[in-house]
């Protein structure tokens, strides 16, 4: 197959022989580096091109043929010439003439312009004299550099015999300098040459010899010149040399392309500055080498040999070039080997890959950078830097070519170049590959001779790996199946380290016996070998083994390395990808799925490397008949890999990439010809079945022909069932007898040897949930069972009991018997039916019943992905509950991933769901967008008001902002809405009047009025927010004193924990923690118990008191269900300022065990690793 990359020959070849001759190279190569520079055919004419041309390379201080200080100078001061010279004037009159006369060339002449006489110098105005055109100090005139019309053959006598012995002279003076610079090249033979500044940043490291170093200057490192250079040529050569040393890459081009244009002839340090400029500018990488392999052929062309500069820089970027294609080629094999055999064994899965695979095995340029190196060292003897000799040596060893690979290191050491420690590792696996574990074993003795001296303060290695290279060495025994005579070698290390510990004992166990093990595809004992590494390098093996276990088959070993990797890991990507790989050839969808809900959660940031594993699983999904989803799934996450680039740099390629997925598919589907049931006609009962089993209460009835097959059909009772269902939403939200009455119809309904339809026993179940009767519910299940058994071959009755059970299990999650509805649910999967949206919702909602220390968060984000997976449509309620959980852990990007998937799926956000969102924003203060979504809210056509958003906005502005005009604008706009306020409300009103600048307690006092005019009562917590007003804002306890008797004494108020939080915070505020004591008794008396703000108060006052002992009191009477995080917080703190470390530590361990979000545990445990800095500190 043609490869992308032309050789030298093949370049020159394409340009053509007669427009290279004709147009030159040149321009071809610029326009390879430059893109921007005009084509030949679009430059300016002759004449136009000599003033522009001048203007632009002035500002540069260079001179060509058409511009110089000379001629500025001579055409400043003899006007009288410009008439005649320096014109194209009697070209174009000459031209006009032959054309006026009809005349025609048979054959080209040149024109021959006026030839003016030259100017000959005397000898000394050679070496002494001013230049031609300057003006003399001390005289008027100007010499001129032509003679005028009157004196034209006439030359200036000049005395021979001094103008010969001024070029004596002269020449005696070039032979000394040459001398000097051969002398100083050649005392630079045996050393290393520094790069020029151009390939300086190429080329970063350079080994050399400190007294070697000393004499190195740039007349040292220039070329020898014979003949001598052009002064021209070295004024641009040093332009483009500043131009490369400041980065200014993309000015390269168009200065070299004037040089060309001048008719002035580069030189090497000019084609190294282009080079530079050719690996810099921003290109395709594959399109990095054909550039400076241009520059490099254009060199050649124009007879310019390179200097060594210029071979340190193509033989390094080959070099690199050849690891870079190892690289991609090993990426593009685990391609093939994980999604590839889709259509044909052994084959990629995308046609795309295919091609790039050939193309880089066709873009091996290992041997033209050998060839380039070896011609380098029979013309110069070029010393080549030691990144240099380490990317050829390593790509010689990962080819394995050992042969060359010892060439290069034996010219390495007789230059006295050093290597880099990291050119070890790849020669020790070379040797390895080669089953020569002598050569391995060889190869590491020269390194540790190297580091032994390195460690004697000689300069003889650049860096140190010592654990990378120990790690090789037990990766080659291990490779050859000599895992003994690793062990030893890790025995003699453990010896000699006195214990291997921290990161070199991870680097040699990781990258020896893990890599050696995976790489033979003993995955069980490189998953053992894993139990001696901790924290994220043990992580990355297991993920590394279960891939790679994978992709083998070997799936009992993937899943036992998969399951120690947490779901948070953010590399979990690469081992979910290959085990929904191998499930997939194995036929085993249900088992993809669970890694596709891995892969596809909200929180995971998407890349093209997800389109493989996306267009698998739904292929994989269509094959097995679910058509619609395996689309749906498919085309959500191409969605968000379309959106995955924010800056949009490489959009284009994502959506090629997508493309090509999306039609992979789409060929799947029409060879098997599969159509999409999204778009066709539901003529089958499967499609309906599909629509019915995500929500079975979507539907009020069934069509005409599914009753047709209901074999209950004739004895369903349908005036009957309309009446209960008329009880049972007429009593909505209320108790007593409409329940009762109803059940009394069903019972003579039941009497009549007749029955109900389906939904009536749903309506019935949820009912008795809501007056929490579990034992109805039964009861009302077993009546259906009976009257109507579950028949699963009739669609209809499927149908009916799949509304049935979504019930019970509706009311199992609202009584809080989470195990028993999971039965319900599992008897729902039975007959291929799911739970409705809303009963997901309840999944999400009744989280908090069932337990306290978990991350509530993470568990909705399961269950909402878990619906999907069920096949369910996710409703408003479901994004309701699963936002509202996710704004209370603040986690506020997953809050608008969701409320935007929301939105585009059509579903329409309700005053819940903005009161959701904007509650969550408002727990992270982002105001603005806070504020927007408000504005939006309030604008909907369908807003239902609702005072829950008001609410939240006037406490973010009491709580977080302390901005009291917000918080009473927003209590305007409620009321302007004619939205009733609530007992939160008022509460809240009193606290922006009692605690927020200017404080109004009379104004706080007097929303007691309000509250008694709105026909409500003063509930406990408005006379807390008095208690705290006065006591803890105004410090006036007193009258909190006041305010709290008034209440206690009022047997209307019953006694609450707010009230005596508010109270016993007002006294800890005013250091009364001492006199807490008796309200604690009161409290004891009164039936209130402690919550954990109350104990958080006092055990804040406590230790402002210095006393840890009734700290800890308070922190142990609260029971450790009770105990919250913020009690953690509260006790952790109190002990570490006690200086009781040990303590604290107790209490975080407790913490940890509780299972909290990572956020919470992290943020406690933040505040034992301060105070273990703290002391750090200070005992330094």
């Amino acid at each position: 197959m043609p490869t992308i990359y032309s050789t030298i020959c093949q370049n020159f070849i394409r340009q053509g022989f007669a427009k290279s001759l004709t147009h030159g190279y040149a321009q071809s190569v610029v326009a390879a580096t430059h893109p921007h520079v005009l084509n030949t055919q679009n430059r300016p004419s002759f004449a136009r091109r000599a003033s522009q041309r001048a203007g632009r390379l002035s500002s540069l201080q260079l001179q060509n043929a058409f511009h110089t200080a000379n001629a500025s100078a001579l055409n400043e001061h003899r006007p009288e010439r410009l008439a005649n010279l320096g014109t194209l004037d009697a070209y174009f009159e000459a031209l006009k003439t032959k054309e006026d006369a009809g005349e025609v060339e048979r054959e080209w002449t040149q024109f021959q312009f006026p030839k003016p006489i030259e100017w000959k110098p005397d000898a000394e105005s050679i070496l002494e004299g001013p230049e031609p055109g300057l003006q003399t100090p001390g005289t008027g005139d100007v010499e001129s550099a032509q003679l005028g019309p009157d004196s034209q053959g006439a030359p200036v006598p000049v005395d021979d015999e001094a103008a010969l012995a001024h070029i004596d002279a002269a020449i005696e003076k070039e032979i000394e300098v040459r001398e000097l610079r051969e002398a100083l090249e050649e005392s630079t033979t045996n050393s290393l040459r520094a790069s020029s500044p151009a390939a300086s940043s190429l080329v970063h490291s350079r080994a050399a010899t400190p007294a070697v170093e000393g004499i190195l200057t740039p007349a040292s490192l220039a070329p020898s010149a014979t003949p001598p250079v052009d002064s021209q040529s070295q004024s641009y050569a040093d332009h483009l040399t500043r131009l490369s040393e400041d980065g200014c890459y993309t000015e390269i081009p168009a200065v070299f392309e004037a040089m060309i244009e001048a008719g002035i002839k580069p030189i090497a340090t000019a084609y190294n500055a282009l080079l530079m400029a050719a690996t810099r500018i921003p290109s395709q990488k594959h399109e990095v080498v054909s550039k400076a392999l241009d520059v490099y052929a254009d060199m050649m062309r124009r007879n310019v040999s390179p200097n060594a500069d210029t071979y340190n820089i193509l033989v390094g970027l080959l070099a690199a070039r050849c690891l870079e294609v190892n690289s991609l080629k090993r990426l593009l094999d685990e391609k093939r080997m994980r999604f590839g055999g889709m259509d044909e064994p052994g084959k990629f899965m995308f046609a795309s890959n295919e091609l790039e695979h050939a193309i880089l095995s066709e873009d091996d340029r290992l041997d033209l950078a050998l060839k380039l190196f070896h011609s380098s060292d029979t013309m110069l003897k070029t010393n080549y830097s030691s990144e240099t000799y380490h990317c050829l040596i390593s790509a010689c060893a990962e080819s394995g070519r050992i042969d060359e690979m010892l060439d290069l290191l034996d010219h390495m050491e007789m230059t006295g170049t050093f290597p880099f420690a990291a050119t070890f590792p790849p020669m020790i696996t070379a040797y390895a590959n080669t089953a020569n574990l002598d050569g391995a074993v060889e190869c590491y003795n020269a390194y540790k001779k190297l580091a032994v001296a390195c460690d004697n303060s000689k300069y003889t290695l650049i860096d140190r790996l010592d654990a990378q290279v120990y790690a090789s060495v037990i990766h080659a025994y291990v490779i050859n199946n000599r895992v003994e005579g690793a062990m030893i070698f890790y025995d003699k290390l453990n010896a000699t380290y006195g214990s291997l510990q921290g990161d070199m004992n991870i680097a040699i166990i990781s990258g020896g016996f893990v890599k050696g093990h995976v790489s033979r595809g003993a995955y069980q004992e490189a998953l053992e070998w894993t139990n001696s590494i901790e924290g994220e390098h043990r992580l990355e093996d297991m993920a590394k083994i279960s891939a790679a276990a994978a992709d083998t088959g070997d799936r009992s070993t993937a899943v036992a390395a998969f399951t120690k990797i947490p779901s948070s890991y953010s590399q979990i990507a690469t081992p979910s990808m290959a085990l929904l790989a191998l499930c997939v050839r194995e036929g085993d969808i249900a088992g993809a799925s669970i890694y596709w809900q891995m892969l596809s959660r909200p929180n995971v940031q998407v890349n093209a490397s997800y389109i493989e594993p996306t267009t698998m699983y739904a292929v994989a999904m269509i094959g097995s008949g679910q058509v619609a989803e395996g689309l749906t799934q498919s085309e959500l996450m191409f969605r968000r890999i379309r959106n995955a680039d924010p800056d949009n740099s490489t959009k284009a390629q994502l959506a090629e990439e997508v493309e090509e997925g999306e039609d992979f598919i789409a060929n799947y589907m029409s060879r098997r010809g599969i159509i999409d049931p999204r778009v066709a006609p539901a003529s089958s009962f499967v499609s309906a079945q599909a629509s019915f089993a995500g929500s079975p209460h979507s539907a009020t009835g069934l069509t005409s022909g599914f009753e047709d097959n209901d074999p209950y059909a004739c004895s369903t009772d349908l005036r009957g069932s309309s009446i209960i269902s008329e009880l049972l939403e007429g009593a909505h939200g209320r108790k007593g007898p409409q329940l009762q009455e109803a059940l009394g119809h069903l019972h003579r309904i039941r009497r009549a040897k007749r029955h109900p339809k389906y939904i009536t026993y749903s309506k019935l179940i949820s009912a008795a949930a809501r007056e929490r009767k579990m034992g109805l519910c039964h009861e009302i299940l077993s009546m259906a069972r009976t009257d109507v058994p579950l028949r699963p071959q009739y669609p209809s009755v499927r149908y009916g009991w799949s509304a049935i059970l979504d019930s019970m299990v509706g009311a199992c999650l609202n009584l809080g018997d989470r195990t028993l509805a999971e039965q319900f649910h599992a008897e729902l999967r039975k007959i291929h039916a799911a739970p409705s949206a809303n009963t997901f919702g309840l999944y999400i909602t009744t989280l908090k019943a069932s337990t306290k220390t978990f991350d509530e968060a993470s568990e909705a984000v399961k269950i909402f992905l878990r619906a999907k997976e069920e096949g369910v449509e996710p409703s408003s309620f479901l994004y309701n509950a699963l936002i509202g959980k996710l704004g209370k852990a603040r986690r506020i990007e997953d809050c608008l991933l969701y409320y935007t998937e929301m939105r585009k799926l059509g579903i329409k956000p309700t005053s819940v769901t903005y009161g959701t969102v904007i509650n969550a924003l408002c727990r992270v203060s982002d105001e603005k967008l806070a504020e927007a979504l408000f504005d939006e809210m309030e604008a909907m056509p369908n807003y239902k008001a609702r005072p829950a958003p008001y609410n939240c906005m006037m406490q973010f502005f009491v709580d977080i902002r302390y901005d009291k005009p917000k918080v009473l604008a927003y209590y305007e706009r409620m009321k302007a809405r004619g939205i009733a306020p609530t007992a939160h409300t008022f509460k809240l009103l009193m606290d922006a009047h009692g605690t927020l600048e200017p404080v109004n307690m009379t104004a706080a006092e007097a929303v007691l009025d309000l509250i008694r005019a709105s026909g409500q009562r003063p509930e406990p917590v408005h006379y807390a927010a008095l208690i705290h007003a006065r006591g803890c804002t105004a410090h006036d306890m007193d009258g909190a004193q006041k305010v709290f008797n008034s209440v206690m004494k009022d047997p209307s108020i019953p006694a609450n924990a707010c009230l005596f939080q508010a109270y016993l915070e007002a006294m800890v505020a005013n250091h009364l923690v001492a006199d807490t004591e008796p309200v604690l008794a009161q409290m004891k008396q009164r039936h209130v118990e402690l919550t954990p703000y109350i104990a958080n108060t006092l055990i804040h006052g406590w230790i402002g008191q210095k006393n840890i002992m009734k700290a800890a009191a308070i922190y142990h009477s609260l029971g450790i269900n009770k105990r919250e995080p913020s009690t953690y917080e509260a006790m952790t703190r109190a002990y570490l300022a006690a200086e009781e470390r040990d303590q604290a530590q107790a209490i975080v361990a407790e913490m940890t065990s509780r299972g909290y979000p990572h956020a919470v545990e992290n943020k406690i445990q933040d505040l034992l690793c301060g105070s273990s800095h703290e002391a750090d500190a200070i005992s330094v």
